[in-house]
């Protein structure tokens, strides 16, 4: 099995761009292979899930049936933006990241075998795009994620990206129904400043009749927790 550290020159973000991928030597002819782009944390880069984590180590389970892909997504919680200068990371992931990359595969991947999933702003991002464009994943995982965009909007910083109602999951996911919905799985510390946060995204799902599944567990906003539960996340992308 490989760790390959991927470099190439985004058209989308005009920038000479930088992933890491898990990839098998090998791939079994008589099953499908999944992929899941699994996304970094706000103060991350696309190094800290094998840095920080035993992802790579509980990679191994799944042989030659799982490709992992770690991008960079800066501090943008993957999307676009009014600002010139600051990076459409949606765009670029939708139309640029995932054509590219899967297109050096030797085998095909439709939605049935690719999933997304992230932490805390890498959480955002996975139901943003798994919600915004459900034709493209199968499932969206999140830890701790930072699901109420509002919470940054008055940050200058983001309020470029989540800059109206628009950005709210609430408003991407309004005209979603079950037979269009990927599957959904996240969890969040009991001791997570985010907690409230991700109950109150629970409940609204739970409202409007999304499938879903919600664990809580002790723990804090941190890579303890999340690597204590990537490989239940994990059994849950392979299922």
């Amino acid at each position: 099995m490989a760790n390959v550290d991927w470099h190439f020159f985004s058209t989308v973000l005009d920038v000479n761009y930088a992933f890491r991928a898990l990839i098998p030597d090998k791939f079994k002819e008589d099953k499908p292979t999944r992929i899941l782009y699994l996304l970094h944390g706000l103060s991350d880069d696309y190094t800290n899930w094998t840095r920080m984590t035993s992802v790579e180590r509980y990679w191994e389970k799944y042989g030659k049936e799982l490709i992992i892909v770690m991008p960079d997504g800066g501090r943008s919680f993957y999307s676009d933006t009014t600002d010139a200068h600051g990076g459409n990371y949606e765009s670029f992931f939708i139309k640029e990241l995932i054509p590219y990359f899967e297109s050096h595969l030797p085998v095909s991947i439709g939605k049935d075998q690719r999933t997304i999933c992230g932490l805390s702003m890498g959480g955002y991002g996975a139901f943003r795009l798994g919600l915004k464009y459900p034709e493209l994943f199968s499932a969206i995982g999140s830890f701790s994620g930072a699901v109420d965009s509002r919470r940054y909007l008055e940050r200058p910083e983001f309020s470029a990206r989540l800059w109206d109602e628009s950005s709210r999951l609430e408003i991407i996911a309004k005209d979603l129904t079950n037979d269009k919905a990927p599957r959904i799985k996240f969890l969040c510390g009991t001791e997570d400043f985010l907690l409230e946060h991700n109950r109150a995204w629970e409940k609204w799902l739970t409202e409007h009749g999304i499938d879903h599944e919600y664990r809580e567990y002790p723990g804090h906003h941190n890579w303890l927790f999340w690597d204590t539960h990537l490989p239940e996340m994990l059994d849950f992308i392979m299922a």
